[in-house]
């Protein structure tokens, strides 16, 4: 029987890096580093407006207001009461039929804003930026109530910005919350 020599070039160490190894690895590399480019920047996106406690501040506040002061119940967050959405923006309106235990008179209380100056607005579900809309004009037994509320008549410099999709009635609307 005559012996044959083994394929060098299919294994052992002198096997050669082949053009598809190649193609497949740089390949993988490449969508890689695209990936990581493209969503990196997106991963702080939440944290872009305002600086330090004021955005904790703003965060917690509109929270605060869709989940438990303006919510149905706090079983379904993001889903408001109109009774309680006219009472909190329109004082003159009165919140009886709100069966929150907060003070609504009282905006520095009820979002523990410690003395910070703060907007709150719902308008509108739109894409892009919140900052243009005008807010939402609603009829609450016979009267129309502005849906924005501030304590500050001030121009704000420096603002952080939360805001939470909520519902008033089965319609979509954006809780806009500014602390400066």
């Amino acid at each position: 029987m005559i012996g044959r020599e083994p394929d060098r070039a299919a294994s052992g160490p002198d096997r050669g890096q082949t053009t598809l190894d190649f193609a497949v690895a740089m390949s993988i590399f490449l969508v890689t580093v695209l990936f990581v480019l493209a969503y990196a920047p997106t991963m702080f996106d939440p944290f872009a407006g305002g600086s330090g406690t004021k955005l904790v501040v703003a965060d917690r506040a509109a929270t605060t207001l869709s989940a438990d002061v303006l919510a149905v119940s706090t079983a379904e967050p993001g889903v408001l009461s109109a009774g309680c959405v006219a009472g909190f923006f329109d004082q003159s309106v009165g919140d009886d039929d709100c069966s929150t235990t907060a003070n609504l008179d009282d905006l520095d209380e009820t979002l523990s804003l410690d003395g910070r100056n703060a907007n709150v607005t719902i308008h509108e579900l739109e894409r892009g930026s919140s900052s243009t809309s005008d807010p939402v004009t609603f009829e609450w037994e016979g009267t129309d109530v502005e849906l924005t509320r501030s304590n500050s008549g001030s121009i704000p410099t420096d603002v952080a910005v939360a805001t939470r999709t909520v519902s008033i009635g089965g319609d979509p609307y954006r809780l806009t919350v500014r602390v400066w």
